[in-house]
């Protein structure tokens, strides 16, 4: 009959780490599961900022290569003379500019 309480203590011992190990191991992925999912959140927005640069990065290209067709084109004494009649309303002599209006003004 005395090995019955001895053995009832160290049960009750055992019991008391296994429990606060389980504690601790929750704890532990409690916090790593929050972790994952911080970072995830923050790699899922990086991500769309990238696609959102990358699109910015095309437009600009294409703009960039308009653009340096456009100094090409500047060049071009015939272009410049095309700009100037249709912008400024300049004409060569004795021509006659009539001005008719634009479809896409009325609307």
């Amino acid at each position: 009959m005395q090995q019955q309480p001895q053995s009832k203590p160290s049960n009750y011992g055992r019991k008391r780490r296994m429990r606060l190990l389980q504690i601790i191991v929750v704890l532990f992925l409690s916090w790593a599961g929050y972790t994952y999912y911080s970072q995830s959140e923050q790699l899922a927005d990086k991500q769309r900022e990238l696609v959102d640069l990358q699109r910015e990065v095309t437009k600009v290209e294409g703009d960039k290569k308009q653009l340096e067709l456009q100094v090409k084109r500047m060049n071009d004494q015939e272009y410049i003379s095309e700009l100037a009649r249709k912008n400024f309303f300049l004409s060569k002599e004795g021509e006659i500019i009539f001005l008719t209006p634009d479809e896409d003004k009325k609307k």
